[in-house]
């Protein structure tokens, strides 16, 4: 079974953007482009909560800034829909995961 490529988020907490309320949020599902565009626009960026951001804004299209307004339960709960696009597969031979698992927040 395949998963969808895309996932609709309803918003508990909408947020107003530019005079226009967002109420959901769709979250594509990551091809390679995208992992090479959040690698680059993590470049130097440490903190964990910027990741989840960055990787939020990427695979939604939506800009930073208004991830940065969302609820902290909309954001959790959007961060776990993330990591939920990321394999959690064993590396061969150590038991660890072989990708990191993105942020939650």
């Amino acid at each position: 079974m395949t998963s969808p490529k895309t996932k609709t988020l309803r918003l508990h907490y909408p947020v107003t953007v530019e005079d226009r309320e967002v109420s959901e949020v769709t979250i594509t599902r990551p091809k390679v482009k995208d992992l090479k565009a959040m690698d680059a626009a993590l470049d130097g960026i440490k903190d964990k909560l910027d990741q989840g951001i960055v990787m939020a804004a990427t695979l939604t299209g939506l800009p930073p800034e208004v991830i940065e307004e969302l609820d902290a339960e909309d954001f959790t709960k959007l961060s776990e829909e993330v990591a939920g696009f990321f394999p959690q597969a064993k590396a061969h031979g150590t038991g660890a995961p072989s990708l990191p698992k993105p942020p939650t927040g």
